[in-house]
């Protein structure tokens, strides 16, 4: 699911800090955010979120994060994945 400003309710958040992170940037940037239920999104990734897309808006770049890689980081694993960002010129 795409997140927007009006679908909002619908993401599981950390905090209510998160959720201002990520509404900042649904609504003033241009970066599409893809959300897997489930999910909850912390501070850490809302920060890393919130800077990634303005410094790609800043560039006039593209920018698209899909959380399914970080739900893989709540799984054991031998090495931690990064999140999937996608950042274009």
């Amino acid at each position: 699911m795409t997140i927007t400003k009006d679908n909002l309710d619908e993401i599981l958040f950390e905090n209510q800090d998160a959720r201002l992170l990520i509404q900042d940037v649904v609504t003033n940037t241009s970066a599409n955010l893809y959300y897997y239920h489930d999910v909850e999104i912390s501070v850490r990734m809302a920060i890393e979120i919130y800077n990634r897309a303005y410094q790609a808006d800043e560039e006039d770049r593209f920018y698209s994060v899909s959380f399914l890689d970080y739900s893989k980081e709540k799984a054991p694993s031998t090495s931690m994945q990064p999140a999937a960002y996608t950042v274009l010129k």
